[in-house]
């Protein structure tokens, strides 16, 4: 199939404008008692994005490998170690990429 040009926004685009105008046109209308409630739309709404940008994690959900880890047949594997903090990393970067930023 080939890519045809769109002249509207993919699923990651809709969750973008729908934070952003949640953001701009809601969120400052808020009273008091709803404040968290919107912090934590926006905040899931962020975290939803980033998700969906985001490659596979792959290492982190093959169950056989966190299996084979328990049982000790990995120690010392210095390869899938590696391996295993990028997705850790890719992960940490969804859920919250400040700290990431932070430590770097």
């Amino acid at each position: 199939m080939t890519d045809v040009p769109r002249d509207h926004p993919d699923a990651t685009g809709l969750v973008a404008a729908a934070r952003e105008a949640f953001i701009r046109e809601i969120q400052p209308f808020l009273k008091d008692e709803l404040r968290l409630s919107g912090l934590m739309i926006a905040s899931a709404l962020s975290m939803v994005e980033r998700e969906m940008r985001r490659p596979p994690a792959g290492l982190l959900e093959a169950w056989p490998i966190v299996h084979a880890i328990r049982a000790g047949r990995h120690d010392g594997d210095g390869d899938l170690h590696a391996r295993l903090v990028e997705d850790a990393r890719l992960l940490l970067a969804i859920a919250n990429p400040r700290y990431l930023s932070d430590r770097e």
